[in-house]
């Protein structure tokens, strides 16, 4: 596509994270983000550590140069597995939540109600996800259909709900030649790239701990992906403590424990270990910040708080690697690092289920 022109692009899904993007990918208003709507209840809080400390009318986000929004869709989603009302499935509890984001940017993209409108006069899709019913399950489904007609693609945390599907979005994405993306915050963040230098203080450590935030795909996957932004790719095997799911559980709410994965010890091939600690009960700690501590023989580090203010950077570098994979046709994230993220969790439920230590190769053998 010409360098001249903006990457039209469209947002499926105008949530939490959607809104969260959004001053990446072009100037909002920001009065109109501080401010409240029965279809936008989470807008604000957005506004509120999206915006210049001190100064509501001035974002502290600096939009990546490059992008237009130009289209939205919105699906909420139910996590009641029950549920198989399709307008229901589609807006829940909030039908004008793509009314309030088009509001919100200063582009005003068109509100569409299926996805056969999304699929024409668009460069790039990026598809949010704070309210996917059980957990990302829906991402196959929505990507499909972009990346078989060759609109390059971000599908937001958690990739996927299954290493199944992560696998098939990455076989539909190299089947169409067409590049895809999935990559989280924590591996991204100046102040995370800023703890990996102190490991100079100590020499290369062998242990490091990762104190994560929540027990969903999503929020696994953020303290996994802390854990590779500092120790890189590789691990080989997981061990895992903590509740094991209740029998028949097969889907994610938070009333059940399907997916208490609390405390993961990552192994890699040089013996290096990485525990990554799930905080699921109340009497954690239980914020938004992520907290990382280094070993070695030598001695001990310990990183900043890494909360919102900090997730600010993880998301310039993002949607710049987002931006650099549609211009190059290429990925800009390595389809096999996405893929071990998945694995990770997926080896991490054998090990729980069978008390065990589990070795990614026996998730990557039967897919």
């Amino acid at each position: 596509m010409s360098s001249n022109q903006p990457i039209r692009l469209a947002m499926i899904r105008c949530d939490s994270h959607a809104y969260w993007f959004a001053p990446f990918f072009g100037e909002v208003d920001p009065a109109v983000l501080s401010t409240y709507s029965n279809d936008a209840p989470t807008r604000q809080s957005i506004h509120h550590y999206g915006c210049a400390v001190g100064n509501y009318r001035q974002m502290a986000i600096e939009p990546v140069p490059g992008f237009v929004v130009t289209k939205l869709y919105d699906r909420v989603g139910d996590r009641d597995a029950d549920n198989t009302d399709p307008e229901s499935l589609q807006y829940g509890s909030y039908p004008g939540r793509a009314n309030e984001l088009s509001k919100t940017l200063l582009s005003h993209p068109q509100v569409c109600h299926t996805i056969d409108e999304l699929l024409e006069d668009i460069d790039a899709v990026f598809i949010a996800d704070s309210s996917s019913p059980k957990d990302g399950s829906d991402h196959l489904e929505l990507v499909r259909p972009f990346l078989e007609r060759g609109i390059p693609s971000f599908v937001d945390k958690p990739f996927a709900s299954t290493f199944a599907d992560a696998q098939e979005m990455v076989n539909l994405a190299k089947a169409n030649n067409t590049p895809l993306m999935n990559a989280s915050l924590l591996e991204h963040t100046d102040t995370g790239k800023g703890f990996r230098r102190r490991f100079d203080e100590i020499g290369e450590p062998g242990l490091l701990v990762v104190k994560g935030v929540g027990f969903g795909n999503a929020a696994v996957g953020h303290g996994i992906a802390a854990a590779h932004g500092l120790f890189g790719h590789g691990v080989e095997s997981v061990e895992c403590m903590g509740a094991c799911p209740e029998p028949g559980k097969t889907h994610w709410n938070r009333a059940d424990t399907a997916y208490y994965i609390e405390h993961l010890l990552l192994h890699y091939a040089d013996d290096r270990q990485a525990m990554v600690m799930n905080t699921c009960h109340d009497w954690y700690p239980r914020t938004s910040e992520f907290f990382c501590s280094a070993y070695s023989n030598l001695g001990t580090v310990h990183s900043p708080g890494i909360g919102d203010r900090e997730f600010l950077s993880g998301g310039t570098a993002i949607v710049t690697l987002f931006r650099q994979m549609i211009e190059t046709g290429e990925p800009s994230v390595p389809y096999e690092h996405m893929l071990e993220l998945m694995a990770i969790i997926e080896t991490a439920r054998i090990a729980q289920k069978e008390k065990r230590r589990a070795q990614l190769s026996e998730v990557y053998d039967r897919h």
